[in-house]
């Protein structure tokens, strides 16, 4: 039996937006690192071992709340429009107490986070002050991330999209007033002022939802997914993003490790390819949900053409982008630093960073829809074998052993994603020749 219709208009209808939603998210960071490298550039080493651990906390909560819009969706598929308003609030509880506990685990950790991994020593301090305020944010990012997944659910991306970007706006005027004045430190509150927006925003939103009586936003006792299969999907997702965001974490430490110079210029870098990557993740996004209500509908056909779609609309998506990164390197460079030998240096190795994204995003891509049908772990040890046992190994030889630096670390990476995105496309592919899992309502 072949798919009964194409899904390519479905998939960009619904990337589009995800996708400028995800670069919002991203475009914090941007603004942070250009402001902080534009008028306090002594302090960027701050600003990135600052976010490094943050990063960890966030992205496994993130992959925690994954759950959400699965199943969001596939209520949707099985026409329990009220079970997506379930999985939202059941999701805000969950996004509030794993905000709220990673704070805490970092806020006890202090100084020690940095100091045990042999971080420069007089980095260790305001890099540690830096992170103490950005724990502050995880709790308000995670509201907003419930949100939009349940807005992605339900097809309204275009909401969160629009409290993002105002988001960036009003996280721009900020950076601008206090980090002349207090460096990291300000931008780093920032980010704290500007996610209590986002948070109190979409929220907002979505309970003056014009048909939120349909989707049980406001109903208690309708019957959706509960906490243990929200959670089924999101712990997996949470330890395959936690390892992912650890092990990039670790890159940074073992960047650290080696200089000053060599932080800032790889943590300019990563900004750059994170960027980028939003794109993937808003593919990836579109693809879940489609894959998902397939599933819910019981259209195992519908299921592989929305992955294979998403697939390839991934990778013509990357290999523009890394061409376009290509062609304006110098640019960047001078975009990113007031560092004239900085930012010739980032120049220097952008083609490098274009490697990585096709095969990273792919990847990406190909995790969201294998957890879409059901395959919740695979990707999580498909993970942890190529990021945290190849990527960190061979990203400290090549950087550290063989001293090719902020070279080594981006090759690093490369190699593990290839690894990756070739074992779940090899999965994904298996899978799609047998037939998909009969869709339960979800409990």
């Amino acid at each position: 039996m072949r798919a009964s219709r194409p899904y390519v208009a479905d998939t960009l209808r619904l990337a589009g937006p995800v996708a400028l939603a995800r670069l919002g998210i991203i475009g914090m960071g941007l603004v942070d690192v250009i402001v902080v490298g534009q008028l306090t550039p002594d302090e960027l080493p701050h600003q990135a071992l600052g976010f490094a651990p943050v990063s960890v906390f966030l992205v496994a909560a993130i992959g925690l709340l994954q759950g959400v819009q699965v199943l969001a969706a596939r209520s949707l598929g099985q026409k329990n429009y009220e079970g997506a308003g379930v999985a939202l609030r059941r999701g805000l509880v969950l996004a509030l107490a794993a905000g709220l506990a990673s704070a805490a685990l970092m806020w006890l950790a202090g100084e020690n986070m940095f100091a045990i991994f042999g971080v420069e020593a007089a980095l260790v301090a305001p890099s540690a002050a830096v992170m103490n305020i950005l724990a502050l944010s995880i709790p308000l990012h995670l509201l907003y991330i419930a949100g939009t997944y349940f807005l992605e659910a339900i097809k309204k991306p275009g909401i969160s999209t629009a409290v993002m970007w105002v988001a960036n706006g009003v996280n721009l005027v900020l950076n601008l007033l206090w980090v002349p004045e207090h460096g990291a430190i300000g931008s780093a509150w920032a980010t704290v002022a500007s996610r209590a927006f986002l948070a109190a925003a979409v929220l907002a939103c979505i309970w003056f939802l014009r048909d939120g009586a349909l989707y049980g936003v406001r109903k208690l006792g309708a019957d959706g997914p509960t906490y243990r299969a929200l959670l089924a999907v999101g712990i997996a997702a949470a330890v395959s993003q936690a390892v992912e965001a650890g092990a990039f974490a670790a890159m940074t430490v073992i960047a650290g490790r080696i200089s000053a110079d060599v932080v800032s210029a790889y943590q300019i870098l990563l900004n750059l390819m994170a960027f980028v990557f939003m794109i993937a993740l808003g593919v990836s996004a579109a693809s879940a949900v489609l894959v998902s209500e397939a599933i819910g509908r019981n259209a195992p056909h519908d299921a592989a053409r929305a992955g294979w779609t998403g697939l390839g609309i991934n990778t013509v998506a990357m290999l523009c982008a890394a061409l376009a990164v290509v062609i304006f390197a110098e640019p960047i460079g001078r975009l990113y630093t007031t560092d004239l030998a900085l930012a010739s240096l980032i120049a220097s190795l952008v083609w490098v960073s274009a490697l990585v994204l096709t095969p990273d995003g792919g990847q990406v891509v190909t995790a969201s829809i294998l957890r879409a049908r059901g395959d919740n772990w695979f990707p999580t040890f498909s993970h942890i074998l190529a990021y945290a046992v190849v990527m960190p190994v061979l990203g400290y030889w090549l950087a550290e052993r063989e001293g090719m630096g902020v070279a080594g670390l981006l090759l690093a990476i490369f190699w593990a994603s290839v690894l990756s995105v070739f074992v779940l496309i090899l999965r994904w592919w298996a899978l799609t020749r047998r037939p998909a899992p009969i869709a339960h309502s979800p409990d």
